[in-house]
């Protein structure tokens, strides 16, 4: 399995692809899973991460998930503002643009 490096992490994550995991699947993931976070690819992308947790913690890995999904939409918003140049709209400003959209979407 080849090692993906991540700017944020200290050591190489271990990687497979979507076609190696259907072929081998029990046998390649629980062998990295127990060890660390696995990285499944799909023609060389990252698409998931699959996590070994115990039973006892699944909701609060859940709500983690939650919170991380929550935190990457915010940082799409963010680059989204940066992009059309409207990250730095004052309070009353963006008042106007949600006042202006939600008629927009009443006329329709």
């Amino acid at each position: 399995m080849p090692a993906v490096s991540h700017p944020h992490c200290l050591r190489p994550m271990a990687t497979i692809s979507i076609s190696e995991l259907k072929r081998r699947p029990a046998k390649q993931w629980l062998k990295s899973a127990s060890k660390d976070e696995l990285v499944i690819t799909s023609r060389g992308h990252p698409v998931a991460v699959l996590v070994r947790i115990a039973a006892t913690s699944l909701e609060s890995t859940r709500a983690m998930v939650r919170s991380v999904r929550a935190l990457q939409a915010q940082g799409a918003l963010q680059e989204a503002a940066a992009a059309h140049g409207t990250r730095a709209l004052s309070m009353e400003e963006m008042d106007a643009e949600i006042t202006a959209a939600r008629r927009a979407r009443r006329r329709k």
